[in-house]
């Protein structure tokens, strides 16, 4: 069975705890969309308004992550210059990350820093994206996740045809390490995704759009 790793992208904490309850129970890890208005056009928590204080509390065990036990927390960090971020997230409570390759001339110190905290790490690919770079990193990764479209921190964005082309020649290159795909994951997009390579499926408003969240996963999870 594929896995289904549903993304939030939150402009506050009530979302957070929304959908976080929504899930409870049906899935073991779900994915932050953290966006600071920089590497991306949109803000999300803790970046818009004055927010970032509130993380900070929890970061500095003063309040509690919403659900941070009953779920792996992945992060991905849709910011530019992440190193100045990651420790708050991992203190915060985070156990995986995906840090974006055109993000920062810093991987090594992003990866260093994850990896000495014993959290997954994968980095981030646009359809745009030099293979040849993401290449020399692979032997630091947990996996690699490739982005749909170009057009990262947004929900509801359709899938990038070309991307599904190289996603099958890394696999065949590299077919050890572990897909996932963030993007343009629906009911149509995830047989095509499944044969080029992809195990992991990142997915917002496939599920959280729809009438019922644990039907729509179910969904997914048998195609």
């Amino acid at each position: 069975m594929i896995e289904i790793i549903p993304s939030i992208i939150p402009q506050n904490l009530n979302i957070v705890r929304e959908r976080f309850g929504k899930l409870l129970g049906l899935v073991k890890k779900v994915q932050l969309d953290v966006v600071d208005g920089n590497y991306a056009p949109s803000k999300t928590w803790p970046f818009n308004g004055n927010q970032f204080e509130e993380m900070m509390k929890i970061a500095r065990n003063e309040e509690k992550f919403p659900y941070i036990d009953d779920f792996i927390l992945e992060i991905d960090m849709l910011v530019l210059h992440p190193i100045e971020y990651i420790s708050d997230f991992i203190s915060l409570g985070a156990k995986s990350f995906v840090i974006h390759l055109d993000s920062t001339d810093h991987i090594e110190e992003c990866l260093r820093t994850i990896k000495n905290a014993h959290c997954e790490i994968g980095l981030g690919i646009k359809p745009s994206g030099d293979i040849s770079i993401l290449e020399s990193f692979l032997p630091e990764l947990d996996f690699v996740q490739f982005m749909g479209n170009d057009r990262v921190g947004y929900s509801g964005v359709d899938l990038d045809e070309n991307v599904i082309d190289k996603i099958k020649n890394f696999h065949q290159n590299h077919s050890s390490v572990p897909i996932q795909i963030d993007i343009g994951v629906n009911q149509k997009t995830i047989p095509r995704l499944k044969e080029a390579g992809v195990f992991s499926f990142v997915s917002s408003s496939s599920i959280f759009n729809a009438p019922d969240v644990k039907e729509a996963l179910a969904k997914l999870q048998d195609l």
